[in-house]
């Protein structure tokens, strides 16, 4: 039994290894096709098919019978498993690599969390403040997830007739807490202080270092560093600082995903955001609909009346609505700047027309325009699924995006991306984006006016 448990280790690493080379033989893989795609078809920003012929069919376009090959690189395009790319680290140099891994079950009393004060962001509810007498093992910074199995999302939902309770609670990560940063201009040591209010929350900040401020009652801060966020306690308000805000890497705030539906434009959002949740955000949309079973305030949507929503409208505070069973729908600017503040890229599929508000020094967006590939090669691919499209939907998709591509905001259009395989897309886009880090940029000049 003792000899099979010490195996055990050995087993992993030879698993992981395994995978590892998998994993860079994938990523090898889709290296190759994309050169391929760059160097068999230039007029289409970079895609193309590999020449080998694997299958031939006669497929009807406009009227007209044409004999289409399938290539080998369309047959193995079902889908990749894409490595994490290594340039991507997180934001708070790696103290924490996932909230999830510091989730601890701590008990508290009723009483005790009815003195602290919360605040609720995206759905999270985020401890902002605790008393300096009361020591608990819940600490500014942390978000409550359960309270005795039960969900968290409302400071009400903390209520309790129980004695004690059981809190499954995790450090919050600096995007899902208030978006106040300071630089540190002197040195502060609470150990050295005698006024300092909490022996169990002490700080030390050295000169240069930047704090996120959770709360602040005029005399004391209660704050966290930036580099290592289980390091919380306690600030003179007095202690020199500097305001600060968290910009993206990518010299960008926004990023705009246009493109017609069918061309997997949301399909590369959502792999964004969860490839690279500390850089990639998105804004939560308004509605004026009832809440349904299961949503929660902030996550999915946020609730507000129509009326509060038409004057949002009238304000000039929305970037793009629409009606649908006479409820409304849309996008705020104010959503927008939250997440800018987050110091996150907020990613858009939005329509062409939004560019019009977006198009500013404010936003500083990065347009991407996802389209289809031409129609022959489009009804190819589509020939390949299950569930296929007719040809007229196809044609119908081509001649949308290609109104897109000519229309008013087609100057705005930074990047264009073909999607024939919505895994070498999404890494081309990943591409697109670190050029913004790495590359000069140009940009209109009144942005910097």
């Amino acid at each position: 039994m003792f000899s099979d448990r010490k195996k055990q280790p050995e087993e992993i690493e030879e698993l992981r290894s395994n995978a590892s080379q998998l994993a860079a033989s994938v990523q090898s893989l889709l290296s190759r096709i994309q050169e391929y795609e760059k160097k068999d078809e230039p007029a289409h920003n970079g895609g193309g098919l590999v020449n080998q012929k694997v299958v031939v069919e006669d497929i009807e376009v406009d009227g007209e019978k044409r004999r289409m090959v399938v290539t080998e690189r369309v047959l193995s395009s079902t889908s990749f498993l894409t490595q994490p790319r290594p340039n991507l680290i997180p934001i708070n140099g790696g103290k924490i690599i996932s909230p999830a891994y510091q989730s601890k079950l701590v008990t508290a009393r009723p009483m005790e969390l009815a003195q602290m004060e919360f605040q609720a962001i995206s759905g999270q509810l985020v401890v902002t403040k605790t008393l300096p007498a009361g020591r608990t093992h819940v600490q500014p910074g942390d978000t409550i997830i359960e309270i005795d199995g039960r969900p968290v999302s409302f400071k009400e939902d903390l209520v309790s007739k129980n004695e004690t309770v059981t809190l499954l609670v995790v450090p919050a990560p600096l995007h899902m807490a208030p978006a106040v940063y300071y630089r540190v201009l002197a040195d502060y040591d609470a150990e050295q202080d005698d006024q300092a209010p909490c022996k169990w929350l002490q700080a030390h900040v050295c000169r240069g270092d930047v704090i996120q401020i959770l709360s602040n009652d005029g005399k004391w801060m209660q704050a966290r560093k930036v580099n290592d966020l289980s390091h919380v306690g306690f600030i003179p308000s007095e202690i020199p600082l500097e305001k600060v805000c968290m910009l993206a890497p990518f010299g960008r705030r926004v990023l705009v995903l246009l493109g017609t539906v069918g061309v997997g434009r949301r399909t590369l959002k959502s792999m964004l955001l969860r490839a690279a949740p500390q850089y990639f955000a998105t804004a939560v949309p308004l509605t004026s609909r009832q809440k349904k079973a299961g949503e929660q305030e902030g996550r999915e949507y946020n609730f507000l009346r129509k009326e509060d929503i038409l004057q949002k409208i009238r304000d000039k505070n929305m970037i793009e609505w629409g009606e649908l069973e006479n409820n409304l729908y849309g996008t705020s600017a104010e959503s927008v700047r939250d997440v800018i503040k987050s110091g996150r890229m907020c990613v858009l599929d939005c329509s062409p027309q939004a560019l019009g508000y977006l198009y500013n020094s404010e936003f500083m967006p990065f347009v991407v325009h996802v389209a289809p590939p031409p129609l022959d090669e489009f009804a190819q691919i589509e020939s390949l699924r299950p569930n296929r499209r007719s040809l007229q939907d196809l044609a119908q998709i081509c001649s949308e995006s290609e109104k897109i591509a000519t229309g008013p905001f087609a100057n705005h259009i930074h990047l264009t991306l073909v999607s024939r395989n919505i895994d070498v897309t999404f890494k081309r886009l990943l591409d697109g984006l670190e050029l913004l880090r790495y590359e000069t940029q140009w940009i209109p000049a009144k942005w910097m006016s």
